[in-house]
């Protein structure tokens, strides 16, 4: 059976993957897998649709093009490089692991900065902010919040 060919529009209408986006890919280097025909057009086929969903897929959960390249990179190389592969995006999802505690933390921040204003008043209307603001008074898990740079 002969392989199916598709043009930037075919794939455009088959994944929803903007053709700016692609080109933006391209222009990464991330598109290295897909041929061109003697007059430069992109050609892509059915295993190139396949990795361009993986491609969205990865920007879809924050995956860096530096990360998308090097795993791409270790795909293409076969089956010998699948443990780096699973080392890389196990460390990505450490990372968002990370960075939702990150969020957590900053959500119980404003929450507690926004109990603190209710019980005392509206924000501007106090003139006690500073009163309530004091080092001493501020919960050791909040410390962090209040003495960013």
């Amino acid at each position: 059976m002969a392989e199916r060919l598709y043009t930037m529009k075919d794939v455009v209408n088959l994944t929803g993957i903007p053709a700016t986006t692609l080109r933006f890919y391209d222009k990464k280097g991330l598109l290295q897998f897909v041929r061109r025909s003697v007059g430069g057009v992109r050609i892509f086929t059915d295993r190139d649709i396949a990795l361009l969903r993986l491609i969205q897929f990865f920007r879809n959960v924050d995956m860096s093009i530096q990360e998308i390249s090097h795993f791409l990179s270790l795909y293409l190389q076969g089956p010998a490089t699948r443990p780096q592969r699973e080392v890389l995006l196990r460390s990505h999802v450490e990372q968002l692991k990370a960075d939702v505690k990150d969020k957590e933390d900053k959500l119980a921040a404003a929450s507690y900065m926004d109990t603190l204003l209710s019980e005392k008043g509206t924000f501007l209307d106090q003139g006690d902010l500073p009163a309530i603001l004091r080092k001493k008074d501020i919960p050791q898990d909040m410390v962090k919040f209040f003495d960013r740079k």
